[in-house]
């Protein structure tokens, strides 16, 4: 629950730096007055600051008196930002400066932007520009990474067969990589009648159950974590094989339930080992490739499910679930505990004005 809530958050905390971005790429400035500095972590403030104060002193030098004013109201409400740092507590991945008269050409009016960003990623390089426009850029391309580190999921693959098992990971950084293979040799079905049947039957039955075991602890030593609680390092996994085992081993209780309740797809192949693996790959292309897009899926079919019942039902107390950036708005304001899931298409652009009164509570 706790990694959950903290992923929520991360992707908040991205959602909110992405709107930044934009709202800071869309700002221009009259002339080259508005300031762009990357303080990386590693820097020497001492350093930074010397350079503030020597553009400052260049600025002087500035032939319009308006550019000239723009520019050292940005370098020094950059010098205030820094003043609010120390070598210590720089943020570890550092830190971005925007400051700058900003000039909005349809209400014909300026603004003055002073803004500190910590990035998603440690900061490689310092820089200081003075231009028309902040440089964004850089910051853009660390939510792009950031969003594929976040959707680029592991998945654990199982091939199982009457000779043997192979387990392997999918990994989008590394590929496939196989991780163990253990062998074999089940007993066959055979033809005997007579009295040893049932006996044959029991000792063949138990050969299984022993060998889908060993499977079993084979999968919870390589898939899950023992340093961090048995978590599961995979998002998901998939039984392959060309044998009825697959089967017993997905229905049996020998997996536990944090490889159990994991399991994606159970796929049937015609081959074990090495094959069998590149059967599968084959086979789960449209589940590797469009689970982000299934999970949205399901989101939305569970809305339209609810819209369903309630028109089906028509009575209006067993609506449970409401549409619209008012209505969604008014319940938020009543209480966060009311709504158990919130959709937001991540585009959605909308403005949130907040009206206070003197002396008295804010009006929204």
């Amino acid at each position: 629950m706790a990694t959950a809530m903290q992923n929520d958050d991360s992707a908040i905390e991205k959602w909110k730096l992405r709107r930044t971005i934009q709202y800071l790429s869309s700002l221009r400035g009259r002339g080259t007055s508005l300031v762009t500095m990357i303080v990386p972590a590693q820097s020497q403030l001492s350093r930074t600051t010397k350079l503030l104060t020597d553009e400052y002193a260049l600025s002087s030098c500035i032939k319009s008196s308006q550019t000239r004013h723009n520019v050292q109201q940005a370098l020094s409400a950059a010098q205030g930002r820094l003043r609010l740092y120390t070598q210590n507590t720089l943020p570890e991945n550092g830190l971005v400066l925007y400051t700058g008269i900003v000039y909005d050409e349809e209400q014909h009016r300026e603004t003055k932007i002073s803004m500190c960003i910590e990035p998603l990623q440690p900061l490689q390089y310092g820089l200081y520009r003075c231009e028309t426009h902040f440089i964004t850029d850089f910051l853009q391309q660390q939510i792009i990474d950031s969003v594929n580190d976040l959707n680029a999921r592991r998945y654990g693959i199982m091939v199982i067969d009457g000779n043997g098992t192979l387990f392997a990971r999918i990994d989008p950084q590394q590929g496939t990589t196989i991780l163990k293979r253990i062998q074999v040799s089940l007993p066959k079905k055979h033809g005997r009648g007579g009295q040893s049947a049932p006996r044959f039957e029991r000792l063949r039955r138990e050969a299984i159950h022993n060998y889908l075991t060993k499977v079993a602890e084979n999968a919870k030593s390589v898939f899950l974590n023992n340093q961090q609680h048995g978590l599961c390092n995979v998002d998901g996994f998939i039984l392959s094989g060309s044998a009825n085992l697959k089967q017993e081993l997905a229905k049996s209780d020998l997996l536990g339930t944090q490889i159990q309740n994991k399991i994606l797809r159970i796929i049937d192949v015609s081959y074990g080992g090495d094959n069998g693996l590149q059967e599968t790959l084959r086979l789960s292309t449209d589940l590797l490739a469009d689970l982000k897009l299934t999970q949205e899926r399901q989101l939305l079919d569970e809305i339209f499910c609810q819209i369903n019942l309630s028109s089906t039902t028509n009575e209006t107390n067993t609506v449970s679930y409401t549409i619209g950036i008012d209505e969604t708005s008014l319940i938020l304001n009543e209480g966060s505990n009311l709504i158990d899931r919130l959709i937001i298409w991540e585009n959605l652009i909308t403005k949130r004005y907040v009206y206070q009164k003197r002396d008295e509570e804010k009006i929204i």
